[in-house]
């Protein structure tokens, strides 16, 4: 509270640190950005993220995990969130909660004080949790901020295709995957949310990178192939 700075907070079972890399490689050009380095989300990790504050800084972008009942509310006055981006929600730490809603609950406490929350709209658990006036959804199923219509994945990139405000609008991404195009579906909903032009947008998506050691393809000997995901293992 000591430095003036928008803060984006980001839970969510997976998506985490590739929505935060994504985000820094889409704003690096217009902020001066503090971000939680690699995936320090946890207890220890979130205060170290924090600490890297100065005044130099207009945005934060900080990640924030948890696996048991009563983290969250440890951390939430440490990230005090003025947007909010919730990724996704899965089996990931579900043995600490007794079901899933319990644990929707418990990680949208970090955005008691954001004035939106980014989502999903198709997890439904999510959904039925957010305020109405807090919601900026995307969904490939039903009506939503970010409606969309088309996904068609080439062999070497993606092209989306939605409707906002009642506009036809395009992206194209240089990945194929589905976790890649769910992360970027977020990414592109922050970008409107703050209004950026949507020709500035398509060419920003288009020049996303890759993280290194988080799924990464590598070509092994032998013909044969290694995925190596060690960037969180600590």
């Amino acid at each position: 509270k000591s430095h003036h700075l928008t803060v984006i907070g980001i839970t969510g079972s997976n998506g985490k640190t590739i929505v935060k890399e994504w985000l820094y490689q889409l704003l690096r050009a217009d902020f001066v950005i503090v971000r939680s380095p690699k995936s320090y989300n946890s207890q220890v990790g979130v205060p170290l993220s924090v600490w890297q504050i100065n005044d130099q800084h207009q945005l934060g972008i900080f990640e924030v995990g948890i696996s048991k009942p009563h983290e969250m509310e440890r951390l939430t006055d440490l990230v005090d969130c003025n947007i909010g981006i919730f990724t996704s929600i899965g089996s990931a730490h579900q043995e600490g909660f007794v079901h899933e809603s319990e644990k929707v609950r418990e990680k949208l406490l970090l955005f008691k004080n954001a004035k939106k929350i980014i989502y999903c709209k198709d997890f439904e658990v999510i959904d039925n949790q957010i305020a109405a006036s807090k919601k900026f959804s995307w969904s490939k199923h039903q009506k939503a901020d970010l409606q969309i219509t088309a996904i068609q994945q080439f062999p070497k990139h993606t092209t989306i295709s939605a409707i906002y405000k009642s506009e036809n609008i395009t992206i194209n991404i240089p990945f194929t995957d589905d976790a890649s195009i769910d992360n970027a579906l977020t990414c592109w909903c922050y970008l409107l949310l703050i209004n950026y032009d949507s020709s500035l947008i398509a060419e920003r998506m288009l020049q996303l990178e890759p993280l290194s050691m988080r799924l990464e393809l590598l070509s092994g000997v032998n013909n044969c192939s290694i995925i190596n995901d060690s960037y969180s293992v600590d």
